[in-house]
């Protein structure tokens, strides 16, 4: 399947973040997601694939879409999302354990909608993540396996998500005579 799949014929993207694999490392940091892109062993290439549709999806007309799976089969649709900070690197383990450079898409629901998510994934900006989320993977892979012990839901938080209101452009209006 893939955690991005493009269709041509309606001109979208989905994007799936899913936290109970364990292989792709996503956060949410003061209401906007730090996606990872594509490319599950190696060091992950910008232009390659959908990791270069979802860079320029604010210049190539593609809707981007966003899907969650907080439990193993169970999806939430959490609507259109956009791109609002330039994709950066990080260091995260590929699916064969070794470190590669990986692309971060800093993504955020359009319109402010109520998204769920796993609470722990939840930071309230970056130096709450700097202090609390060093090893939350870890900590959620544990969790999935006691939850799986016990057969109990993930606990999930709706954080809001702030929407800056856009500067709209003077409008000049010519009188003729």
């Amino acid at each position: 399947m893939g955690g991005m799949r493009r269709s041509k014929t309606t001109n979208t993207l989905v994007i799936v973040s899913d936290y109970t694999k364990g292989i792709y490392h996503d956060k949410w940091i003061g209401g906007v997601l730090h996606y990872t892109g594509m490319g599950k062993s190696g060091d992950q290439d910008l232009y390659w694939s959908q990791n270069a549709t979802l860079a320029e999806c604010g210049l190539n007309g593609v809707d981007v879409h966003l899907f969650e799976a907080i439990d193993a089969g169970e999806y939430v649709y959490c609507g259109r999302i956009e791109l609002v900070d330039k994709p950066y690197v990080d260091i995260q383990p590929g699916e064969d354990g070794a470190l590669r450079k990986v692309w971060m898409f800093p993504v955020r629901p359009i319109p402010d909608n109520d998204v769920q998510k796993p609470q722990m994934f939840v930071f309230k900006d970056m130096e709450d993540y700097k202090v609390r989320g060093g090893n939350v993977d870890e900590e959620y892979t544990k969790m999935l396996q006691e939850r799986k012990m016990r057969k109990t839901k993930t606990p999930i938080v709706t954080a809001s998500v702030y929407v800056k209101p856009e500067q709209k452009a003077s409008v000049v209006i010519l009188r003729i005579l």
